[in-house]
């Protein structure tokens, strides 16, 4: 029996440039709006570098226009450059800049996947994509829910269809209710949903700690694979509030 053709799996990270003051602002407020640019920055590096490999296509979406080149030096950095392709997001809200992502990525696919992630969640792996490229081999949607009411990724199975459009529309952005309406949204829209594994976003300085401890205590057990990026992290916040963690 011969085998399935492979389709191309395309994979996004939406962010913004970290510009202090406009990125991780509410962990700002505590641990300081230029050490959390750079708590950004280093989650953005971690995860290409870590989902290097992990689709066929890689795009790094980024906005505004006037930080693209500096996008591009960070990659070629942190010797990346061959493995991202950075774009611009589209204009509009949250939901809008997705929809017109996946309507590219799929365009481009036809049959493939589309898997988008933000830049909150810096230990995902490429193992968790290829999981969540599995599952849309059986469903229209896969989500990944985060703890804070929102999701950390969703994939879309192609071909793009304009019954997706919806599944971005009429939500609060950045508030408790997102993935509710999501999943009422996918709902409306008959679409088939598989949810992965609940994470939780890092976006305030109890779940930075949270990641900190959590990682701690698994370095004590199993040794770590992150030790360079939990290093880089503990010296960014020598000059913050969170300078004693170890003691908390």
């Amino acid at each position: 029996m011969q085998n399935q053709p492979k389709h191309p799996v395309t994979l996004g990270i939406m962010t913004k440039y970290w510009v202090p003051g406009s990125v991780k602002t509410r962990l700002g407020k505590t641990i300081g709006m230029a050490q959390a640019a750079e708590v950004h920055r280093l989650f953005i590096s971690k995860l290409c570098a870590s989902l290097s490999t992990a689709a066929d296509r890689r795009y790094l979406c980024i906005t505004p226009k006037e930080h693209l080149p500096s996008v591009q030096m960070a990659l070629h950095n942190w010797k990346l450059s061959h493995e991202w392709r950075v774009v611009l997001q589209k204009p509009g809200d949250l939901g809008a800049r997705m929809s017109g992502w996946f309507r590219d990525a799929l365009g481009i696919s036809g049959n493939g996947t589309a898997i988008l992630i933000g830049g909150d969640c810096p230990l995902l792996s490429k193992a968790d994509i290829t999981q969540a490229t599995d599952q849309l081999r059986q469903c229209d949607v896969v989500l990944g829910p985060a703890y804070d009411g929102g999701y950390y990724l969703i994939g879309i199975t192609g071909p793009w269809r304009p019954e997706f459009e919806t599944i971005f529309q009429g939500i609060p952005w950045s508030t408790d209710e997102v993935l509710t309406l999501t999943r009422r949204n996918l709902e409306n829209a008959n679409q088939t949903v598989v949810e992965l594994q609940p994470r939780e976003d890092i976006d305030t300085e109890r779940e930075l700690l949270h990641l900190l401890q959590f990682q701690s205590q698994e370095k004590q057990m199993t040794g770590s694979e992150h030790d360079d990026f939990f290093l880089d992290l503990d010296s960014i916040l020598k000059t913050s509030s969170l300078s004693d963690w170890r003691n908390r």
